[in-house]
């Protein structure tokens, strides 16, 4: 009996195809670049925060004490229709910006309505539970 005869021989073959184009798919899931082009010291300043980049979205204004400049859950943003595309972090509502990433959960916004929207919505929530 040939390979070709042997019993379930034809899920076996769709099995193997199967595995082959899906090796083909993971090939191709990366693109090789050239790296030798790094500022290796730009890098290093830029990850100890010494620099900022336009990944770092909008810098402070001069003037921040006028603004309402509160610290929030990146969550926050991260659900907002106003949160810019990657890789530049970003508000895109005028007059909103993202100052600075305070650390891996939170970041430092100015003038959000989103942010005083909810704030004002948990207030709300909170006078609700002391009248109980």
């Amino acid at each position: 009996m040939s390979d070709d005869e042997e019993p379930l021989a034809d899920l076996a073959a769709e099995v193997d195809g199967r595995r082959d184009r899906e090796r083909e798919a993971d090939d191709d899931a990366f693109t090789e670049v050239d790296v030798a082009a790094v500022d290796r010291e730009k890098l290093w300043a830029d990850l100890r925060g010494e620099t900022t980049t336009d990944r770092t979205a909008a810098g402070e204004t001069e003037d921040d004490d006028a603004r309402d400049v509160r610290t929030v859950d990146k969550s926050i943003c991260h659900g907002c229709p106003h949160f810019g595309d990657p890789p530049t972090l970003r508000c895109t509502h005028d007059g909103t910006d993202i100052l600075s990433v305070v650390d891996s959960g939170r970041f430092r916004v100015a003038d959000c309505p989103v942010v005083v929207e909810e704030s004002e919505l948990d207030l709300d929530a909170t006078e609700f539970d002391a009248r109980e």
